[in-house]
């Protein structure tokens, strides 16, 4: 008789921490992360793509400290300047708690901004701004902002891109000893006006 109860006992206590266990692995479910921030990455590939199926005219110019060069490129060239825009990616799990979504409405230039922003200084990626026409669907332009800190110097870079036409670099370091360079790099493919 005691070996029935001890052995009704046990299969309750099992069956009762199964249950637990499955209430704990529905509860982390439901604790996702379910926010939808806009698709940076993926929209800026889709340009990218454009750029590399158009036969555009793609010129790079640079500005290094008040010195300019202007140079015609290859969609090779534009691949690898570009590619600084895609990462890090706001919706990698990995980040994205870290960031915060804040949108605005500007009617006296009829568009929304997207923002997205850390308070964690050790992410590369500090801000993201997308200006959106008042339609709410257009991109009129992407803007990022990326710190680098280095052992004997701090970057920063605000990053422009404007949808079908062009993007731009700036990019600001300040080495030990307070002295800076800045660098200027503009992209063009499909100037308009």
């Amino acid at each position: 008789m005691r070996l029935l109860s001890f052995i009704i006992v046990l299969f309750a206590l099992t069956f009762t921490s199964c249950k637990n266990n499955q209430d704990k692995a529905s509860s982390k479910a439901v604790e996702k992360d379910t926010t939808k921030f806009f698709q940076l990455t993926e929209y800026l590939q889709g340009q990218i793509k454009e750029v590399n199926a158009t036969p555009f005219f793609i010129y790079k110019l640079d500005i290094l400290n008040n010195n300019q060069d202007s140079t015609p490129i290859n969609t090779s060239i534009f691949n690898q300047v570009s590619s600084q825009f895609l990462s890090p990616d706001i919706n990698d799990e990995k980040i994205k708690h870290y960031y915060t979504e804040s949108i605005f409405e500007d009617q006296t230039t009829k568009s929304f901004t997207i923002s997205y922003s850390t308070t964690n200084k050790e992410l590369e990626l500090q801000n993201v701004d997308v200006l959106l026409d008042e339609d709410g669907q257009t991109v009129k332009r992407i803007l990022l902002r990326k710190y680098h800190n280095y052992p004997d110097s701090s970057a920063i870079e605000q990053l422009s891109w404007k949808p079908g036409e062009s993007f731009q670099v700036n990019r600001s370091v300040q080495k030990s000893g307070n002295t800076g360079t800045s660098h200027q790099t503009i992209v063009v493919w499909n100037k308009k006006g």
